[in-house]
């Protein structure tokens, strides 16, 4: 019995073994499940726009927090652990950057990264629309747009690559690995500047005048973007670069480029018919510590101003559930807007920038006092914490920042909480003003004496969470 058992067993071993063998090639060579197969795609037009749009993820990562940047300046503070892992989307391009004036350039590894990703992505759908286009795979002009709208995206991610670190690697092939590029030597930036204005030559001789839906590149943007290309390479010709080994100064190219640079910003102005939004009006503004009513400069930072002509280049989001979300107001608030966390700031040195709508003069500059210690802080003429410091100031500072004692609406679990005042050093303390009772704005996080109005809704319903991941 025990013979004809192991007998048996290896009859069955030996006639899987014969199965396998026959059927190996069946079963190791089957289509991906979890992605497109390469031989099944670039057939058609719709895939060309789908490698677009992905092209367009890739890349809007790069540049959706810059605001960070500010801080590397005078007007903006950021808090120093408001980019470490954990605070901002897993893997996020601005991930464990160093974003004060003291650690300026520090520890932007992973942008580096992102935006040579960007590039090889932008590298590979030039590549295969080309390929398309000269296989005869759809039309001519559909195929241009591509490569058109592929091209500006590509030198967009190069220009932040040569202002943040000057010489870099320029590649255009589609690299498989980091071998293959890794050990490029770096370009000289103004070849590198000459071929993102080829890239945007290209884009503006075939993108439309006006984007086909939004979100979508279009000449006002090519020129916007070249425009600004001009202008900062003016800007290091005429104040030079002394980090940068072998700049040199030229007085003659930097007039030439900030010549071009204008000529393209009056075309955008003039030529394909933009206005400001709600055609410059400034609307209607509320006294001092309320906000019932605001200008309408705050409204184009809110969803009500999605699409408006004075938009010129956008990267969208998906919305709600779609894990595309913007997570502006988390940034821009404190803890009692939907437990926000307040990572960016304004400065004194912003407010004193607005000047008067009476005289159109800047008013004499904020003198910072301590209310803590100063009793008198609160009523003495051009303190900071005073708020009729602030009266007759530029609308556009009611609209972007808050004083003490402005006020926006608090809100948490998606519920209205009431209005809740501004108050340096006042975290989530009950105060009453004028005969009524409320709870002072929760920053917390907050050093400047100052916090942004400008990103944050003046209205609840909307929630604000940690995205931990996205289409990149």
């Amino acid at each position: 019995m025990k013979l004809l058992s192991n007998t048996f067993l290896i009859v069955a071993c030996a006639s899987g073994m014969l199965m396998m063998g026959s059927c190996r090639k069946n079963l190791l060579d089957q289509a991906p499940t979890t992605e497109v197969a390469v031989s099944d795609f670039w057939l058609t037009e719709a895939d060309a726009q789908s490698a677009l749009n992905g092209l367009y993820a890739a890349v809007r990562p790069c540049f959706d927090r810059d605001y960070y940047m500010d801080g590397h300046a005078e007007y903006t503070r950021v808090r120093g652990n408001g980019t470490v892992s954990g605070n901002l989307r897993l893997g996020d391009a601005y991930n464990g950057g160093n974003y004060d004036p003291s650690g300026y350039a520090g520890s932007f590894d992973k942008m580096y990264r992102y935006l040579y990703g960007a590039v090889n992505r932008a590298n590979y759908v030039i590549t295969n629309a080309q390929k398309m286009q000269s296989e005869g795979i759809g039309t001519a002009a559909n195929m241009e747009l591509v490569i058109g709208e592929a091209r500006l995206l590509r030198g967009l991610a190069y220009f932040k690559l040569i202002s943040m670190w000057g010489d870099v690697p320029y590649f255009t092939k589609v690299a498989e690995s980091n071998d293959e590029v890794s050990k490029l030597a770096r370009l000289p930036i103004a070849q590198v500047r000459d071929s993102i204005l080829a890239d945007y030559a290209y884009a503006f001789e075939k993108l439309p005048a006006k984007p086909s839906v939004l979100g979508r590149a279009s000449k006002p943007a090519v020129l916007a973007l070249r425009g600004k290309l001009n202008l900062y390479w003016a800007s290091w010709k005429k104040n030079g670069w002394p980090e940068l080994q072998g700049f040199t100064q030229d007085a003659a190219e930097a007039t030439s480029a900030f010549t071009a640079a204008a000529t393209d910003f009056k075309s955008v102005i003039n030529d394909y018919g933009l206005t400001l939004y709600m055609n410059g009006d400034p609307g209607e503004i509320d006294s001092l510590g309320a906000a019932e009513k605001l200008p309408n400069y705050y409204h184009l930072f809110t969803p009500k101003a999605n699409g408006n002509s004075e938009m010129i280049m956008v990267f969208t989001h998906g919305g709600i559930g779609t894990d595309q979300g913007e997570e502006l107001m988390r940034d821009f608030a404190g803890r009692s807007h939907e437990g926000s966390q307040l990572w960016v700031a304004p400065r004194y040195e912003l407010a004193d920038r607005y000047q008067l709508t009476t005289t159109g003069d800047f008013a004499p500059k904020l003198v910072q006092l301590n209310p803590t210690t100063n009793p008198a802080a609160r009523t003495t003429l051009n303190s900071a914490v005073n708020p009729n410091s602030y009266r007759n100031r530029d609308y556009r500072m009611k609209a972007t920042m808050q004083w003490d004692y402005e006020t926006s609406i608090g809100m948490i679990s998606l519920a209205s909480t009431g209005w809740t005042p501004f108050i340096y050093q006042t975290w989530a303390a009950k105060v009453v003003i004028n005969g009524q009772t409320y709870t002072t704005y929760n920053t917390d996080g907050s050093n400047s004496g100052y916090v942004f109005r400008k990103f944050v809704r003046n209205y609840a319903g909307v929630e604000v969470k940690e995205i931990l991941h996205g289409p990149w």
